[in-house]
């Protein structure tokens, strides 16, 4: 299974049952005292959590322009393997992360509003490695 960008605030009507699949889901529609969906759309860098990762190896940390997403929730044991720091609450938030539904893999990743989040070269290598993850397949393909 493979979040992309606003997938974790999907089937709002099952949150619970969905959060038991996918790992963490956006906390809806009326957040938290506190709390918020993202930062304003802007500029940040997302760090690589997890170099060894094979959906990871060979990425550096990237600059993209996006929404950076603070509204996750969930307990339950996820890899992360992408991060980001808010410019408004100085939190690191995960942007990509890994979760095993029973014998299957899940690869969520906040990234990727529009067209133009998209368009970034390093989001793309993300989503392309990490859909082949979750297929059970190499994330990165070997030059021969």
């Amino acid at each position: 299974l493979v979040l992309v960008h606003f997938g974790c605030g999907a089937f709002q009507e099952f949150k619970l049952e969905y959060a038991k699949l996918v790992g963490r889901v956006w906390f809806g529609i009326k957040p938290p005292p506190g709390h918020r969906q993202h930062d304003p759309r802007g500029p940040f860098q997302v760090n690589i959590a997890d170099k060894s990762h094979p959906i990871m190896v060979g990425m550096n940390d990237f600059d993209t322009d996006d929404e950076l997403y603070t509204c996750l929730e969930g307990d339950a044991p996820i890899e992360v393997i992408a991060t980001a720091r808010s410019k408004v609450d100085g939190q690191v938030h995960p942007m990509a992360f890994l979760y095993r539904y029973d014998q299957g893999r899940v690869f969520s990743c906040t990234l990727g509003h529009d067209v133009r989040a998209l368009r970034i070269e390093a989001v793309g290598d993300l989503y392309r490695r990490g859909c082949a993850w979750s297929a059970g397949l190499p994330p990165v393909v070997e030059n021969n």
